[in-house]
């Protein structure tokens, strides 16, 4: 996939996003960062992989790169089941 200088790059659009959170957080503690981060990202993409895999869990953990396992146990962690796709 070939990249255009205008199309939107995740890892910018999150780097905006935290920028936008310490903004509003002013002089309050922040919660653990990365925790909230991986929180607010992997259910997303967890339903968003496989809904694209049609629910097969293989395909899946083949497309992210994880083990069968450890995606099931993410996907235990979050309560989503593969038929919600």
């Amino acid at each position: 996939m070939t990249r255009n200088d205008n199309d939107p790059r995740l890892d910018k659009t999150l780097v905006a996003c935290l920028d936008l959170y310490f903004e509003q957080l002013g002089d309050q503690k922040p919660h653990p960062v990365y925790e909230m981060v991986q929180q607010a990202i992997e259910p997303p993409l967890l339903k968003y992989a496989l809904s694209r895999c049609q629910g097969n869990l293989s395909k899946t953990a083949s497309l992210l790169g994880l083990s069968r396992n450890t995606l099931r146990k993410k996907l235990a962690q979050y309560r989503i089941a593969a038929s919600e796709t």
